[in-house]
């Protein structure tokens, strides 16, 4: 499951929840990262994560592909 969920984020996927108003994903200025940061939003504040602990919360929250309310599908558009 990790490999396919960072894969997608990778890609520019925005996982998520929108009756809990909860979102993962890349920002593009962290496409090349070495190690990048990725944004957890929940109920409109923003917090930055490490992929790893992204992909944690993905697994234990359940996040599947979303669309955000201001972004859309995918970030990289």
């Amino acid at each position: 499951m990790h490999k396919l969920a960072e894969s997608r984020l990778l890609a520019g996927f925005i996982y998520g929840d929108s009756r809990n108003q909860e979102y993962i994903y890349l920002p593009g200025s962290e496409l090349d990262a070495a190690s990048p940061m990725l944004i957890y939003e929940i109920e409109g504040r923003l917090s930055d994560v490490p992929m790893e602990e992204a992909l944690d919360i993905i697994e234990k929250r359940s996040l599947k592909p979303a669309v955000h309310p201001r972004l859309g599908e995918n970030t990289f558009r």
